[in-house]
């Protein structure tokens, strides 16, 4: 998928998500990361959504800086942000 479908699908969930980052591998989307408050979201390549809360204000603030510290072990599968592509 491309960048444009991950930000319709994500538009479409109509829960106001703050996009923040996307991975590319040869102009096809590999991770995209957004958040909603102190949720951090994570997509696949196929749109599964995965997510991660965070506690304190001080992890809020360095996590939120392009997800960068974040490993992925620390989302979990999340169907309610999962995507539908049109």
């Amino acid at each position: 998928m491309k960048v444009k479908d991950f930000e319709n699908a994500i538009d479409a969930l109509n829960c106001s998500v703050v996009l923040d980052e996307a991975k590319i591998n040869n102009c096809h989307v590999r991770r995209f990361f957004g958040h909603k408050g102190c949720t951090l979201i994570m997509w696949d390549e196929n749109g599964r959504g995965y997510s991660c809360v965070l506690h304190t204000v001080e992890e809020s603030e360095m996590q939120y800086d392009t997800h960068k510290g974040v490993a992925e072990c620390c989302y979990e599968r999340d169907k309610v942000y999962d995507l539908k592509f049109e």
